[in-house]
């Protein structure tokens, strides 16, 4: 009977946290919970042995988060809203503020109690979110298909395609699916047999066309992002220039192309076109885009007035309110910054 180790858990239980990204609340807490729990011991469990122990080492790994630069840069996002205390005035909203921050500083405790992955336990991982995507893309789209009328009048109102979980966390799992899938084809990846590497090609092909159809500007101006960053370094590294510019001409003609063939996507380009000019004209209260573009807006405003400590992460929600109230009375709901950048700056400053 082969012994099972902390290893092996660990390694289940991130695949479970994977799937739980894309189709179930529940199971992350469940697979977060168990992660967090293999972080402090470690066993063996076999037919002829069974034991169990506090692991010392990674708990001392964790105490020392500091000598490792990329976790502790993580952590700081909690100890930024934390240290933002002697500014608050609305304790409450400061409170969800730092409980929504948490999990920036329990995450990279957790992974520095786990043992490092091998290039082919990542690897794996990345090939079964690949698989899974591909999955869910695949009945999100006939979904699509089968409910075709209903869905184009919804996203002609500015509503999202139905997806497994939330439309904008599940596009930017497929942003994240797309380079995933790049990477193991370029490294010539495969689980068992050669011919996969066929499998992987078109099921990232099949994903980099599948989130122009879903039509959610997060995942696709995420995907977009990180193939321009790419296709940057190549062709620095490579110095193969004029396959770069290629890349690039095709990275940028890839969206005009879209609006031309997908309706999914034209719709929704139009419904933003047409906020945007009700906004320009004053009349875009009804609009989402309306209360999101405002929303940078006050952040900008805000972060001007208050550049180095900024209004304090406890009292952003109020000062937006204030804001709102004062030069936006039309618009019903008050929207704290929707990016994540003007959000910190405008509650924490620089």
């Amino acid at each position: 009977m082969p012994v099972l180790e902390k290893q092996h858990l660990v390694l289940f239980f991130y695949a479970v946290t994977i799937a739980a990204l894309v189709l179930s609340p529940f199971l992350l807490s469940v697979g977060m919970f168990a992660l967090a729990v293999l972080s402090l011991i470690r066993f063996r469990v076999g037919a002829r042995v069974f034991w169990v122990a506090i692991d010392v080492e990674a708990i001392r790994r964790m105490l020392r988060i500091f000598q490792y630069p990329p976790f502790a840069a993580v952590a700081l996002l909690f100890f930024i809203v934390l240290l933002s205390f002697w500014q608050v005035e609305d304790y409450g909203y400061w409170l969800g503020r730092l409980r929504i921050k948490v999990p920036f500083l329990a995450l990279p405790l957790v992974f520095l109690g786990h043992p490092r992955l091998e290039e082919r336990q990542w690897q794996g991982l990345l090939y079964f979110l690949l698989f899974l995507l591909l999955a869910t893309a695949i009945g999100v789209g006939l979904n699509y298909w089968i409910n075709y009328e209903e869905i184009q009048q919804m996203l002609k109102q500015g509503q999202p395609m139905p997806t497994p979980r939330n439309h904008i966390r599940y596009s930017l799992m497929l942003a994240l699916g797309v380079v995933s899938g790049g990477y193991l084809y370029s490294t010539g990846y495969y689980w068992r047999y050669v011919q996969e590497r066929y499998f992987i090609l078109g099921a990232t092909l099949f994903l980099f066309l599948f989130i122009h159809l879903l039509s959610v500007r997060s995942g696709i101006l995420a995907l977009y992002v990180a193939l321009f960053l790419l296709s940057v370094r190549y062709i620095l590294v490579s110095r193969r220039y004029g396959l770069g510019m290629g890349i690039l001409i095709a990275l940028i003609a890839m969206p005009v192309a879209a609006y031309q063939y997908v309706p999914s996507f034209r719709a929704k380009v139009d419904y933003m076109r047409w906020g945007l000019i009700k906004f320009q004209e004053g009349e875009g209260a009804s609009y989402a885009d309306t209360g999101r573009i405002v929303s940078l807006k006050v952040g900008w405003e805000l972060a001007k007035q208050h550049p180095l400590f900024g209004v304090g992460a406890g009292n952003l929600q109020q000062e937006v309110e204030k804001v709102f109230e004062r030069s936006y009375p039309q618009l019903p709901e008050p929207l704290v910054p929707h990016n994540q950048f003007l959000f910190v700056l405008a509650g924490t400053g620089i």
